[in-house]
């Protein structure tokens, strides 16, 4: 199988799922216990929190939570206390930041979107139009889970703060986590989601990155955990995994994947009424395509009978098909319809790409007659 949705979800490294493997049938005790076992899965979180804290650059603390979708919903859901000042949030959000945004909208609060550029990135013209001395959130995703095209978050940070230097600067890293060089208190920010799955580590745990100072609502009452701001038993091997996954992941070579993606934009421009998605420093990790006139579930599932996957698009919103995010870039309709995302990983091959994109031209071929 050739698997090229990686934005989607990843394959976990195997150091990863081993070390997981011992939180599961030995070192399964319940961190909060009194014990002497237990205290020794609680210091092995704590190391992972330092450990992933310490890769996106100190200054705050992180707070593990379920997924990204959480805690952007933390965000959105604390950050905002009342209805007097406004939020600002990019069109080229994921679902879980978009929807938030919309749900704040209909509860009467005034939520400005703000336009993308054709390349996907943000407009920062209309992004300083919107900002203003009321504005109490500003939430930016740093690289689009769409297109890979990336936002530069601190610049956006310092245009947000010299307006009103009392606003949240919250970013949805999910797709920028350890694939773009970034530290988020030097950047300006106060608050960064994260998750593991994205970088070959599990499914079910994500992260919080908050900059110290800033106080949110806590997110769940009860036991205490989480310094008292998510309580509930935590997905101990998860938070190991995760830890151990960013560990890994930070010392690969990259270069490959940049390489891989380079040779598949010259090849794919050089076929009649197709198009790249990208901007000029898009990640190297995702590349959006249209092949227009063919619409991408046939290549797809044309793909998926040569056991070669690939997404088309952003995962959570796949089977809506409407994508609003190549919309809000100005795409036309058929070139939205002949959408897909390839994403790489590090374990992507040459001879991956160079399979997939035999198919692909086949598949045209069939459907074009040339």
């Amino acid at each position: 199988m050739i698997y090229l949705d990686n934005a989607a979800t990843t394959r976990p490294f195997d150091n990863v799922t081993e070390r997981m493997q011992s939180y599961y049938r030995t070192d399964y005790f319940n961190p909060s216990a009194l014990y002497a076992p237990a205290n020794a899965v609680a210091d092995e979180i704590e190391k992972s929190r330092e450990s992933i804290g310490a890769v996106l650059g100190g200054g705050g603390r992180v707070y593990f939570t379920s997924c990204a979708t959480e805690s952007n919903t933390w965000v959105f859901q604390s950050a905002v206390k009342n209805k007097k000042g406004n939020v600002v949030v990019s069109m080229g959000e994921h679902a879980s930041g978009y929807e938030n945004a919309q749900a704040l909208a209909g509860k009467g609060m005034d939520v400005r979107f703000v336009k993308l550029l054709p390349d996907g990135r943000i407009d920062i013209n209309d992004f300083s139009k919107k900002v203003d001395a009321n504005t109490t959130l500003v939430s930016v995703i740093h690289c689009s889970n769409e297109t890979g095209a990336v936002n530069d978050i601190a610049a956006l940070a310092k245009a947000a703060k010299t307006v009103n230097p009392h606003v949240l600067v919250h970013s949805d890293g999910v797709q920028a986590l350890a694939k773009i060089p970034f530290r988020c208190a030097a950047a300006g920010i106060d608050l960064y989601s994260v998750s593991a799955h994205k970088i070959g580590g599990p499914k079910g745990i994500g992260a919080l990155w908050v900059r110290e100072g800033i106080r949110l609502q806590p997110l769940l009452p009860g036991g205490g955990q989480e310094y008292g701001m998510r309580s509930g038993t935590e997905n101990v091997a998860g938070i190991i995994g995760f830890a151990t996954a960013l560990q890994t992941f930070m010392q690969c070579d990259s270069q490959h994947v940049t390489r891989m993606r380079d040779d598949c934009i010259a090849f794919f421009e050089s076929i009649p009424h197709t198009v790249c998605n990208l901007s000029r420093d898009a990640s190297p990790y995702i590349l959006s395509l249209s092949i227009e006139g063919i619409k991408a579930e046939i290549f797809q599932r044309k793909l998926a009978e040569r056991d070669i996957l690939i997404g088309l698009g952003s995962a959570c919103s796949a089977k809506l098909r409407k994508n609003r995010i190549l919309a809000a870039m100005g795409q036309s309709m058929p070139h939205i319809e002949g959408s897909m995302r390839i994403s790489f990983s590090q374990e992507t091959t040459d001879t991956d790409i160079k399979a997939t994109a035999s198919a692909i031209c086949e598949c045209i071929r069939n459907f074009r007659g040339f």
